[in-house]
């Protein structure tokens, strides 16, 4: 014998299965949007032995607060004339992205390990097989990558305090640059300076 369902009583089982599948899609959005989407950062390994034997000694000279993850080393890889530079420096993570990154339009190439610390590896340089002709020889893609939750492009990086107001385009942080120049085929001795666009004669 067939049992007839009343129509109360598939209305009250579909009431509870939409229920259930709100209450679900609601955890899922609160949990999605509290999630950073990041970067997916492809992993570069250092070929060239003194360039790998100053990276790891900068990275030896700020180890305890790289360590405690209150900021990160970055290295911008660059080119003036016919001598490259690479420039390191330590920064938070907001000025990293919004202030060197964005502001100062860097390429962000990906990173490299030195020991259990990551480098974000950026770049003047725009035009990728130019920048592969100038820096292949010192570094090499490994295939592996990486997601870097705090790299997200910037909200508001246009708008400043106020409505319809530009950003005021000032310098919020000021750090230290360490720079090797890299003139004839040799590393010269690194310099601190406060403005990484340092000129050199190298001729």
């Amino acid at each position: 014998m067939i049992k007839m369902v009343s129509k109360k009583y598939v209305r009250d089982k579909l009431s509870i299965l939409l229920l259930f599948i709100s209450i679900i899609g609601l955890l899922y959005s609160c949990d999605s949007s509290n999630k950073e989407e990041g970067f997916v950062l492809e992993e570069f390994l250092i070929d060239d032995s003194d360039m790998k034997s100053i990276t790891d000694s900068v990275v030896e000279m700020h180890l305890s607060i790289l360590q405690s993850n209150k900021q990160i080393l970055s290295l911008n890889l660059s080119q003036k004339d016919s001598a490259l530079f690479f420039i390191f420096s330590l920064r938070n993570k907001k000025d990293l992205v919004y202030n060197y990154i964005y502001r100062e339009n860097k390429r962000i190439v990906g990173y490299t390990n030195s020991g259990d610390v990551k480098l974000i590896l950026l770049s003047d340089i725009n035009n990728i097989s130019e920048f592969g002709s100038q820096f292949g020889k010192f570094i090499h893609p490994t295939g592996n990558s990486e997601v870097f939750r705090y790299l997200n492009y910037p909200q508001n990086l246009y708008i400043g305090e106020g409505e319809n107001a530009w950003p005021t385009f000032e310098l919020i942080y000021d750090p230290t640059y360490i720079v090797y120049p890299y003139v004839n085929n040799r590393f010269l001795y690194p310099i601190m300076t406060k403005n990484p666009n340092i000129d050199i004669n190298s001729d």
